[in-house]
């Protein structure tokens, strides 16, 4: 199963390099653009699922765990674009947009993961001056710590 993951993975991303859709660079990560683009289609073949992580959290997300990943749409090729677009559109988009909704963000990190200063995902991406509505898809990256992943968010800019 792990391997056809694998194959997935690195045939999105081929196809991705074939396409010529390069994903902006961003001062949060220390992610190169190849690598962004990789997590970028991972996260596309994975959609449904890391869709329903995010809307079953029970942890706040720590702002600390948050990486926001711009994807220029003005750099990506027509096929880039309609990949794209067939990813995001219809129940897929709203199903991201309701999950966005759910999860919390801990604006100030205490030992038991409560905070004074809380906000949905959605609205902690508004305050950074991301549209929800723009958001691509979502990483959920549970490797270091299952209880507090880290959140990858691919948006339009």
């Amino acid at each position: 199963m792990k391997q056809n993951a694998r194959k997935a993975g690195a045939a999105l991303l081929a196809v991705g390099l074939a396409l010529g859709v390069p994903v902006a660079a961003t001062a949060q990560t220390a992610m190169t653009g190849s690598q962004q683009l990789s997590l970028l289609y991972s996260s596309l073949a994975r959609m449904d699922s890391e869709t329903r992580t995010l809307a079953t959290m029970k942890n706040h997300i720590s702002v600390r765990d948050i990486v926001t990943v711009p994807v220029s749409s003005t750099q990506l090729t027509t096929s880039g674009r309609r990949t794209l677009v067939r990813a995001v559109n219809g129940s897929r988009h709203t199903a991201l947009e309701a999950a966005l909704g759910k999860a919390t963000v801990a604006d100030v990190d205490r030992s038991n993961g409560q905070s004074e200063d809380q906000s949905s995902l959605a609205e902690y991406l508004q305050h950074r001056g991301i549209d929800p509505n723009n958001v691509i898809v979502v990483d959920i990256d549970p490797k270091q710590d299952r209880e507090n992943p880290r959140v990858t968010v691919f948006y339009r800019r």
